[in-house]
């Protein structure tokens, strides 16, 4: 099982970044993922990958991509889902 460290807590979904991140630490722990398996799959290093999750830092396209594939999804459902996020933490 992925190491959780702090992937459970209640983040901020205010705005796209944060909630793209926040997307994508969700699909990554379900999957039991490790941010440094998520980083090996993609070829990226593993501080880019906390950096997302966090907002500090937008995925590139070529990321993106990579995120797409390996969960297994499009790209515009993806960001669908973390668009949601953000009108759900508008309407509290």
């Amino acid at each position: 099982m992925a190491k959780q460290l702090g992937a459970d807590r209640k983040r901020s979904s205010a705005s796209l970044p944060e909630a793209f991140g926040a997307e994508l630490t969700e699909r990554r722990t379900k999957a039991g993922w490790s941010q440094q398996v998520l980083a090996e799959i993609l070829g990226c290093d593993i501080n880019y990958i906390g950096q997302i999750e966090r907002a500090e830092k937008s995925p590139t396209l070529g990321i993106l991509i990579g995120i797409s594939t390996v969960f297994r999804t499009q790209l515009s459902e993806f960001l669908q889902a973390a668009e949601e996020r953000v009108l759900k933490s508008r309407s509290y």
